[in-house]
């Protein structure tokens, strides 16, 4: 076997795993030989978009979890001892989930910048400033929200993660929104807005405006359960881009109305 298939073949047993710590029912009924065999039959086609279709049609077989703080701390455990990630290996710290596990909010950053990675927390030094004003502006504290990344690992170089990063992670955020049943998703930036919605759209034209949660065809929650997302300015980008303040501004103005009308 090739060196480049024993990479994905491990790749993708790591998937497979991690979806079994976090109690994801994937009910494969087939032999050593016969999953051997699938798996260099994928790696024979295209080994980056056979992964790519397998985590995503994986996420579909999410079970469902009960809403308890136990299980949320379980489901981050469960991550940041996930191994199939390649960001992992190169990271400092995995970021820890933050803030209360009975809100109604959550809010979803993307990759962790220098900072937050050395602490393993997000928001902190100038980035947790200014989100702190952001939030106080409209009545809101840390306390009273629940804060996870999209990819809690940094990319080395604060390089942009790529698509297969993004969906690696995305079946654990899925899981975690299951869990905490929040009201309302705040999707800081683009990358946890494209893991969240999965638009065939821009980004600009996509945040300052609420979605449905049922938008993005690779989610299986139940009928009942339909949250607000809204796509907005990551803190990051708005630390670089002062003028921008003023967008990000509105879509909070978007969120404290959307808070007083549920």
């Amino acid at each position: 076997m090739k060196q480049s298939e024993t990479i994905y073949n491990r790749n993708i047993l790591n998937v497979l795993k991690f979806y079994e710590s976090i109690g994801i029912n994937l009910q494969i009924n087939l032999s050593q030989n016969e999953i051997k065999k699938d798996l260099l039959e994928l790696t024979k086609h295209n080994n980056k978009k056979s992964l790519e279709n397998l985590i995503v049609n994986e996420e579909k077989n999410l079970s469902s979890f009960e809403d308890s703080a136990d299980k949320i701390d379980k489901l981050e455990n469960s991550f940041k001892n996930f191994n199939g990630c390649n960001l992992k290996k190169t990271a400092t710290n995995f970021i820890n989930f933050q803030g209360s596990k009975n809100a109604n909010i959550l809010f979803i950053d993307g990759t962790p910048d220098t900072e937050e990675d050395k602490v393993g927390k997000s928001f902190v030094s100038a980035k947790g400033d200014l989100f702190d004003k952001m939030l106080n502006a409209i009545n809101l504290k840390k306390d009273n929200i629940f804060i996870v990344n999209a990819i809690p690992w940094r990319p080395p170089g604060n390089r942009y993660p790529t698509a297969e990063e993004i969906k690696i992670c995305r079946p654990f955020i899925f899981n975690l929104i299951k869990l905490l049943r929040p009201k309302l998703i705040v999707c800081l930036g683009e990358i946890s807005t494209y893991q969240i919605l999965d638009l065939n759209q821009s980004f600009i034209k996509t945040r300052g405006k609420w979605h449905s949660l049922k938008s993005n065809p690779i989610n299986d929650f139940d009928e009942e359960y339909n949250p607000y997302v809204l796509p907005t300015l990551n803190i990051s980008y708005l630390l670089t881009r002062p003028d921008m303040k003023r967008q990000a501004w509105e879509d909070m103005k978007l969120l404290r109305d959307k808070i007083r009308e549920i």
